[in-house]
């Protein structure tokens, strides 16, 4: 089921990261300024939208997961890089949506900029669907025909 394990390995990654790094209760620089960590609590989505949507975030990442699964075992096994960027999509779904359940919010902590100018912050869940929908994406739109040039 080749999208399987990447989905697993994400979600172990994620969970294992934001569990060590809330244990070390501290924030600190890995990368003077540039890359640091910031441990957050965000009980929204994506750049702090829908703070207080739990119940809805809860459904939509269940129904998100369920798409991804049957979409998934729609692709051909031989169409494997496809299969894998779904699994880090599904992965990075189900890491976050873990959080949701329990504790109740998603635990962010990647978080990058310079100086005053900072990306929201992040965690590995959020990685995993954004690099495997940008590779999906990739991995479509260059998929050519036999009779194109």
């Amino acid at each position: 089921m080749g999208f399987l394990l990447p989905a697993l390995i994400v979600v172990i990654l994620d969970q294992v990261s934001k569990q060590f790094l809330w244990g070390l209760g501290n924030n600190f620089d890995l990368i003077d300024g540039f890359l640091r960590i910031t441990l957050v609590r965000n009980s929204g989505a994506a750049f702090g939208m829908l703070q207080g949507g739990r119940v809805f975030l809860i459904i939509s990442s269940v129904v998100a997961s369920i798409f991804i699964i049957i979409l998934a075992q729609r692709i051909p096994k031989e169409e494997l890089l496809k299969r894998v960027f779904l699994g880090m999509i599904l992965g990075g779904a189900i890491g976050n949506l873990i959080d949701r359940i329990y504790p109740g919010h998603v635990i962010d902590f990647i978080d990058m900029g310079i100086g005053v100018h900072r990306w929201p912050v992040y965690n590995l869940a959020d990685t995993a669907v954004t690099v495997g929908g940008i590779l999906l994406i990739i991995t479509y739109s260059l998929k050519r025909e036999p009779n194109q040039l």
